[in-house]
């Protein structure tokens, strides 16, 4: 592995945490009703996207169980168009996707 994707991984790895952290206690409607919360998950999200659109070529091919095409989809979309943000569907990411990625991101 290149030093450029494990510094993009260990970026990656800390958001993730973050989003872990924030969201453990929260529920659904706390989430949908806080405003904060909602921005501080993005924002995160959008580092979690952007550190995937710089990985290699070489690794994200390697790791085909992750889908990056659609978490660097929902970078793009935070970045550009954050206003388009569905917060169910990222409350649904938070409980399904998230997980996922931090178990990847501790064996990787």
């Amino acid at each position: 592995m290149i030093d450029r994707d494990k510094s993009q991984l260990k970026r990656m790895r800390v958001e993730v945490e973050f989003i872990i952290d924030v969201t453990t206690d929260a529920s659904k409607e706390k989430f949908l009703n806080d405003d904060l919360l909602q921005h501080g998950v993005c924002m995160s999200l959008l580092t979690i996207g952007e550190c995937a659109n710089h990985l290699s070529a070489e690794f994200t091919e390697k790791h085909p169980e992750i889908p990056w095409i659609q978490v660097i989809a929902v970078r793009n979309i935070a970045a550009h168009g954050y206003w388009q943000l569905n917060m169910e569907q990222i409350w649904e990411a938070i409980a399904s996707d998230i997980p996922e990625l931090y178990e990847f991101l501790q064996n990787v």
